[in-house]
């Protein structure tokens, strides 16, 4: 069995992408086209209730009423666009856990048993992280309220800021604890939140640890790659004499059916799409190393002989 040390475990993801940048391509490309898919029925069912809401969403404060009266225009579009996205998701997770645990020599995109629990599984971590993401605002409410009759003052910067990571805690101890899952899910062909909660107990902190500083290095890395777009954009925008603007290039609206076959679209569609596979080695390249080293083995049959009745 493998050690695992998180250092050598945040890099795997970047060193899969430098020798395999074919496989994410084609995940960035398999991203896409569920995108445009999504955002084009989107629109062709919302019509100007996508419209409406992406106004509704800009207002301060949100006006709760408005979006109930919206909802029953908006429901069948956001239904459509959720569920093609969440279905595109399983595709490439599942073709990205079989690239990294070997079982695929090149990318793969089926809809076979692997999308299915992997589809099953995030719906179950959405659930999951709601549930604790509620248990915990009602206790840390509660605490609040105690903290604040004692006479300590938790609306300053620093107390806002405590709250809002002992908030953030408990989900996250959760899902990294499940976080193996995925891996599970693919490599033995079942779905088992105990086998990830037992592998990780006692590894939560290199495990969490190596997740960290893998996505701070993913960030860091968009960071640079969007100023060079932005750089670039500048650029084509002083040659057009601003016809062509950055704004056009990287912040267009995408409310409409029109909005969405336009260039600019699509080329955020596109930025979008390889930010979205350049993470899959990011995340899954931590979680099948950690998953090698702590994976509990299956149980072995047992040995025992049946008793001989006298």
């Amino acid at each position: 069995m493998p050690n695992f040390s998180p250092t050598d475990a945040a890099f795997e993801g970047f060193r899969f992408t430098k020798e395999r940048p074919g496989a994410v391509a084609a995940w960035a490309g398999a991203t896409l086209v569920f995108n445009l898919v999504s955002g084009l029925l989107g629109a062709l069912m919302g019509g100007s209730a996508m419209v409406d809401f992406q106004a509704l969403a800009a207002e301060q404060p949100l006006d709760f009423a408005a979006l109930v009266r919206l909802l029953p225009r908006l429901l069948p579009a956001l239904m459509v666009t959720v569920l093609i996205n969440l279905a595109g998701s399983a595709v490439v997770y599942a073709s990205a856990v079989r690239s990294f645990i070997s079982l695929d020599h090149k990318v793969s995109f089926r809809a076979s048993e692997d999308e299915r629990r992997i589809l099953l599984l995030l719906l179950g971590y959405g659930l999951i992280y709601f549930v604790v993401s509620a248990v915990t605002g009602v206790c840390v409410g509660f605490l609040e309220n105690i903290i604040g009759a004692l006479g300590v003052d938790m609306t300053t910067t620093v107390g806002r800021a405590v709250i809002v990571v002992v908030s953030f805690l408990p989900p996250f101890f959760v899902i990294v604890r499940l976080s193996l899952a995925p891996v599970i899910a693919v490599d033995r062909k079942r779905i088992s939140l105990k086998e990830s909660w037992v592998s990780t107990k006692g590894h939560f902190w290199p495990l969490a640890g190596s997740l960290a500083l893998s996505i701070i290095l993913y960030v860091v890395a968009v960071f640079v790659g969007l100023l060079v777009v932005m750089s670039v954009a500048q650029v084509i925008s002083i040659g057009t004499n601003g016809a062509i603007g950055p704004g056009t290039l990287t912040g267009a609206q995408h409310n409409t059916l029109a909005d969405l076959i336009k260039p600019a679209a699509i080329f955020a569609e596109l930025l979008t799409a390889f930010m979205v596979a350049m993470a899959l080695p990011v995340i899954f390249g931590p979680l099948v190393r950690a998953y090698q080293a702590y994976d509990a083995p299956d149980a072995p049959a047992s040995s025992a002989t049946p008793p001989v009745h006298a």
